[in-house]
């Protein structure tokens, strides 16, 4: 289906709005902000309403002439593959910006700050929409840029080093991504998706060896974004350090952009390289949970702890993924939704924390669930739901991946990853009991603001509804897999 301007604005509108936010910024940062809510919620409204088209197998195309003369044009496509994330990076980030009105409203150069996060999603949908690979890469840059000066400018402890490692290593990932890119495109001298989608597949055995080559240059600059082991030693310090309303991106959806990468370009156009990769890259998978997981449980910053399981759960996406097997694919795309918003509601609590406490160390905390009862209950249910504990939408996206990778034939590996889960509720249950129960060392301190409240129970509400009602989004994430994986 051919739609004018709808993707156009869910990519763009935040971008093509951002000017306007630092001017009223520079005379009010609330209305500043409050532009930056607007424009961050329109992209999320439009991809919503497109949800029925999507379930009824259809695409949203849209072609924008840009420079002719190097046949360059602005493709964007919303289809089975790109709708969960886009719907993701939309909804996450506007809670992200509602949220932001009362965290951030003590700091300085906000009218600089809101104009950053809405570039930051700019990015983020360009790459999940972007229907040509040169346009895709552009994205990806766009997206490392503001969100290393929200890291620089606004993190905690360090934040330049922080965010120069975040960007050498991001930026490192993305050199990889284009020089993968580029190889494809000498070959088959074009980087439009759907001349790809068809020469790419049916000319694998002739090309066996530089496609291989080109899977996995783009595997490591989708594994640097997904902070797979071992090019994860910069999430830790970036996500942690980052201000909680960007640490919520980074971890609840930025990360994600890698997983699309992995589907779209390897997963969609080298089916039979992933089926090659696949005896090394399940057992990295497990490596990836098996570490983020024993390293999340060591931790006493709250933070840090949340960031370290963000390595751990992305290890369970790519197992998934990387099983070939459609109910394990499909587990590793659902889990992209489920991990995308329990985290997200994660790193908001701990925010409230912050926020309310000033305290993020484990070891200081303690007795808050009688005053601050619905951030305990919404953080509880969130680390419950990444455990993968029933009903809850962590626990179908997890028990399709386990299924998946049984049926592969990773017996052993699904041992291990089923164990992975077991430290998974260890190190939550911990930090849950740390910061609400034991002796109660805090004694003015109350909920979080309205707006701050607003962001989290949207987010408790997805994380149980999709435990129940997972049917509509399921359909859509099955027939992306059965056009990738050929059922």
């Amino acid at each position: 289906m051919m739609m004018n301007y709808l993707l156009f604005i869910s990519v763009l509108l935040p971008l093509l709005a951002s000017p306007f936010t630092y001017l009223l910024g520079r005379h009010s940062w609330t209305y500043g902000a409050i532009l930056c809510h607007i424009s961050c919620l329109i992209p999320f409204l439009i991809i919503l309403y497109h949800a029925p088209i999507i379930m009824a197998g259809k695409q949203l195309y849209e072609t924008y002439s840009w420079i002719p003369a190097f046949g360059l044009n602005l493709n964007f496509m919303l289809d089975s593959l790109s709708y969960p994330f886009a719907l993701l990076i939309s909804l996450m980030g506007f809670l992200a910006s509602v949220y932001s009105h009362r965290y951030m409203e003590h700091e300085n150069k906000l009218e600089v700050y809101y104009p950053l996060l809405q570039i930051f999603q700019t990015g983020m949908m360009g790459v999940v929409l972007s229907w040509n690979l040169f346009m895709l890469y552009i994205f990806w840059e766009i997206m490392l840029i503001p969100s290393y000066f929200l890291i620089a400018y606004w993190g905690t402890g360090n934040p330049r080093l922080i965010g120069f490692k975040y960007f050498i290593f991001t930026h490192a990932g993305a050199l990889c991504m284009l020089l993968g890119i580029a190889w494809l495109n000498s070959m088959f001298g074009s980087m439009d998706m759907s001349l790809l989608l068809e020469n790419v597949p049916r000319s694998y055995e002739i090309h066996r060896m530089s496609l291989l080559g080109v899977a996995t240059l783009i595997f490591i600059g989708a594994a640097v974004k997904m902070a797979v082991f071992p090019f994860h030693t910069w999430l830790p310090d970036a996500h942690a350090e980052a201000p909680t309303p960007i640490s919520v991106l980074l971890s609840g959806v930025m990360i994600k952009t890698g997983a699309y990468a992995f589907s779209r370009l390897i997963l969609d156009l080298m089916p039979a390289a992933v089926s090659e990769m696949s005896a090394w890259l399940m057992p990295l998978a497990v490596v990836t949970m098996l570490w983020g997981g024993l390293m999340a449980l060591v931790q006493n910053d709250v933070k840090r702890l949340l960031a370290y399981s963000s390595i751990s759960q992305m290890g369970y996406i790519l197992f998934g993924l990387s099983s070939l097997i459609p109910i394990g694919a499909s587990g590793g795309l659902f889990h992209v939704l489920n991990h995308g918003f329990a985290k997200g509601l994660l790193f908001m609590c701990a925010g409230a924390l912050i926020h309310e406490v000033k305290e993020r160390d484990l070891t200081k905390l303690g007795g808050l669930a009688s005053k601050m009862p619905v951030t305990a209950i919404t953080m509880l249910v969130a680390g419950l739901s990444i455990a993968g504990t029933p009903p809850l939408g962590g626990f179908a996206s997890e028990w399709m991946v386990f299924s998946g990778a049984f049926a592969s034939g990773a017996t052993l590996l699904t041992a291990i990853a089923i164990f992975v889960t077991a430290i998974t509720a260890a190190y939550y249950l911990r930090m849950i009991r740390a910061i609400f129960f034991l002796e109660l060392k805090y004694k003015e301190v109350k909920e979080v603001p309205i707006s701050m409240l607003f962001s989290m129970s949207i987010l408790l509400l997805l994380v149980i509804t999709l435990g129940f009602i997972n049917a509509p989004i399921l359909s859509i994430i099955g027939r992306a897999v059965s056009g990738q994986i050929g059922i």
